[in-house]
């Protein structure tokens, strides 16, 4: 008995402190960057861990605290990655803002099969955003929120058959807009500059890619993430990306992809705020994302309830003014390794 116990314990720990450390390694392998999603469920169960090991007495005392050392290790490099997202400053983030420089951004993934639009049609009415960002749409999803054309009449789509259709509905005229499939991958992005009433523009930047999952590795994903980056980058107007970025905000990616656009992200001041998996109680990531640059302020960003989807619907409101906070400093190799990231996309084969 004790022995099937050791084992456990040892199994238990190492299987934990391998995942914790595992995405450290430069490689784009489905399997290992996808680790790098539920560090709040490794770090539940590390603490669980600690307890079985503090009352596991028949183990071994040397055992226990060798295990404990590496649960600890494995715990705190898991808290690193994500406390930023458990500080909160929600009487910062909810100050008022002119509605002439207001812009409402709600994003929000349908779900390609989920046939339950009116209740996001419903939302759509109940929040009045400025912008809507609707993902993985398709024919029937056009159809049925074409009714928001009589109060959002500037739009852009990509229908797909699969399941990275995209449509941007903006009560603010549109300028240039347009979708465009980033280096080679065949899904699209979305881009144009929002008009508003106080005449100045914000550029907008929709984006959705591929997953990293069995079968396809984290190339595409990470070069469209660069690639927006870099047009957050040369963006004359304050830059918006926003959309499923199919990547956690503490991701080496989407940290990177921050410093490049000189972007900030609103969950650093309104909390973790998950939105995925909603039909899930225990995958619970940040994979719906609005970032924005310094000449934006944060005003508010919530979480909606859902409809259907497997994704809830996500929004953030912006003020077209200093945010007050500094962004990330780019570092010195970020630009090599954005431009390298891009060409491994357009080299990886079966995309555009």
């Amino acid at each position: 008995m004790r022995l099937l116990l050791r084992i456990l314990l040892v199994l238990a720990t190492g299987g934990l402190v391998v995942l914790t450390f595992l995405s450290v390694l430069e490689t784009n392998l489905w399997w290992v960057r996808m680790t790098d999603f539920p560090r709040l469920q490794y770090a539940l169960a590390l603490v669980a861990l600690l307890v079985a090991l503090a009352l596991a007495r028949p183990a071994g005392r040397g055992l226990r605290l060798g295990l404990a050392a590496l649960a600890l290790a494995a715990l705190g490099f898991n808290a690193t990655r994500i406390a930023p997202y458990f500080y909160t400053a929600e009487g910062d983030a909810q100050a008022s803002c002119p509605a002439e420089s207001r812009l409402r951004v709600m994003v929000a993934n349908v779900k390609r099969e989920n046939r339950r639009a009116e209740p996001l049609l419903a939302l759509v009415e109940a929040r009045a955003p400025d912008v809507l960002l609707a993902l993985e749409t398709n024919a029937w999803w056009d159809e049925r929120l074409s009714p928001l054309s009589s109060t959002m009449p500037h739009a852009v789509s990509e229908i797909s058959a699969d399941h990275f259709g995209m449509h941007l509905f903006s009560t603010r005229p549109l300028e240039g807009a347009e979708a465009v499939f980033p280096v080679a991958q065949d899904t699209p992005a979305i881009l144009a500059t929002v008009r508003l009433p106080s005449g100045e523009g914000v550029r907008f930047i929709g984006l959705h890619p591929r997953p990293p999952h069995p079968g396809q590795s984290a190339t595409g994903r990470d070069g469209e993430l660069m690639w927006a980056a870099m047009q957050a980058r040369g963006s004359q107007a304050p830059a918006v990306l926003a959309g499923d970025f199919n990547a956690v905000p503490w991701e080496r990616t989407v940290e990177r992809a921050q410093r490049i656009g000189a972007l900030l992200d609103p969950r650093e001041v309104a909390g973790f705020l998950p939105t995925y998996d909603a039909k899930s109680w225990w995958m619970s990531w940040p994979l719906d994302q609005v970032l924005h640059q310094e000449g934006l302020r944060l005003a508010g960003m919530r979480v909606l309830e859902g409809f259907g989807s497997d994704h809830y619907p996500v929004e953030a409101d912006l003020c077209l003014e200093p945010a007050g906070r500094p962004a990330p400093v780019l570092r010195e190799d970020d630009l090599a390794e954005a431009e390298r990231s891009m060409e491994a996309a357009r080299a990886e084969p079966g995309k555009g």
